[in-house]
């Protein structure tokens, strides 16, 4: 681990020679570190897993993703959500429970006909 920082300050500090090069003026201070920005306007961040296992070990049986997306929802209060934001939290949940399933935590059992990304889901064990 020291290793790996001690090569990370080096690097640093050849970029900081490198733009002293181009402007010998350079101000280092001004630099900014990035700012995070959540974009999901309901769900707080690492919300979305919590909510969704949940979600998973009440149901009594498979569940899809669109179906936990929209208990989700309710769970909120059923805060009005354009279209593309209910797309985005649905894709969110999908990304989440893919991950889980990777995990070993929770398995596909299907597909829902005529339904995008609408798999099946439950918790295993």
């Amino acid at each position: 681990m020291q290793e790996e920082i001690s090569r990370c300050e080096k690097a640093i500090g050849h970029l900081d020679a490198s733009i002293r090069l181009i402007d010998p003026t350079y101000d280092f201070s001004t630099i900014k570190p990035p700012r995070r920005t959540n974009t999901d306007e309901v769900f707080r961040p690492g919300e979305t897993p919590l909510l969704a296992l949940d979600i998973l070990r009440e149901a009594v049986g498979p569940v899809s993703t669109t179906d936990i997306s929209k208990r989700m929802l309710e769970l909120r209060g059923s805060p009005r959500v354009s279209a593309r934001q209910f797309d985005t939290l649905n894709r969110k949940v999908n990304a989440v429970l893919n991950t889980k399933f990777r995990q070993g935590i929770v398995r596909k059992t299907g597909r829902v006909q005529g339904a995008n990304r609408a798999v099946l889901w439950e918790v295993i064990g």
